[in-house]
């Protein structure tokens, strides 16, 4: 049985542009020796703490779905040498890149490259960045509204606000998924800070307890952590309204549940869209939503809003604050 070795090279982008070049090789069984390759080459900033282990676990579900391609990792600077982007680049000759955060794909974008590019780890949509693959950080809405009627199932409508510039397409998603649970979706465009304090204001005035809930997008442009989430958090106590979001931080700030990524998972989808767009890069690619994702409950929240949730239930999420 041949065997081909699985070469990693990582390439430490350094402050005076000087890359140090580390080669790690494993073997791999079942491919035949000599073959030749396709490289995908991923970029990712140099982070700190709490950041680098969300990127470090990327990084592994990327490993874990690309076993039959070269996986060759450069990281980034704050400030990155784009020269020697471009000459690693021209040396390594992916098939397919990817990249990881603001800082990578804005780089990579610079360089003007005809690689076939897939985005990860960034707020991306096909309003914002169109003919690109990717993962998104919106969550789908068909997968926080089955856990919504999973733990409350008498509710029946979701009250959202959004910035049309950025999340409209996210919207028909919802629509759809709502109709097919039985749900009505009410959105609410606002495209700054004094458009969402109306907005919200709007809903805390015709939406129902009984039967209505708030969804809070992940857009600090309209949900800000200062103003708008405290006081959306308080009104809907006070009102005893439902509220869950696609940001985990939101869950110990007081929402009900939340969506957030899985990451290991999510670099495996894309590993997935990676090995697809460097075997067929003429495939036309859109942002997806986030699909691969953990749970969270807060059950403070569940007992203050009378809701009577199963102990198999809670097993099924993957954190649950307790009772205060």
């Amino acid at each position: 049985m041949h065997t081909r070795r699985l070469r990693r090279e990582v390439a430490l982008g350094l402050g005076l542009g000087l890359s140090i070049i580390l080669l790690l090789t494993s073997a791999v069984s079942g491919v035949v020796a000599g073959a030749t390759s396709r490289v995908v080459a991923v970029l990712y900033p140099e982070t700190d703490t709490p950041y680098r282990k969300i990127f470090a676990d990327i990084l592994s579900g990327i490993e874990q779905g690309l076993t039959t391609e070269v996986i060759r990792l450069y990281s980034l600077p704050e400030a990155p040498d784009v020269p020697a982007l471009r000459r690693w680049m021209d040396q390594q000759s992916p098939a397919a890149v990817i990249t990881l955060g603001r800082l990578p794909t804005e780089t990579y974008e610079q360089l003007g490259l005809k690689t076939p590019q897939v985005i990860g780890a960034l707020d991306a949509s096909p309003q914002t960045r169109p003919n690109v693959a990717g993962v998104g950080l919106a969550v789908d809405p068909a997968l926080l509204f089955a856990t919504l009627k999973q733990l409350a199932p008498g509710k029946q409508r979701v009250w959202v606000v959004f910035d049309p510039t950025y999340d409209r397409w996210l919207m028909g998603l919802a629509r759809t998924a709502a109709t097919a649970l039985g749900l009505d979706v009410e959105p609410l465009e606002a495209r700054d800070l004094r458009e969402s304090i109306q907005q919200f204001h709007h809903i805390f005035q015709a939406a129902d307890p009984a039967t209505d809930v708030i969804w809070l997008v992940a857009d600090t442009g309209i949900i800000d952590s200062e103003t708008i989430l405290p006081a959306v958090i308080e009104k809907s106590w006070q009102r005893r309204l439902l509220v869950f979001s696609n940001s985990l931080l939101h869950v110990n700030r007081g929402v009900l549940f939340a969506l957030y990524p899985d990451n290991i998972a999510l670099g495996r989808r894309l590993a997935e869209l990676a090995s697809r767009a460097s075997r067929t890069p003429d495939t036309q690619s859109s942002i997806e939503v986030l699909r691969a994702v953990k749970r969270a409950l807060n059950l403070k929240i569940a007992t203050h809003l009378d809701l009577d949730i199963h102990r198999n239930i809670e097993r099924q999420f993957d954190l649950v604050l307790p009772v205060w």
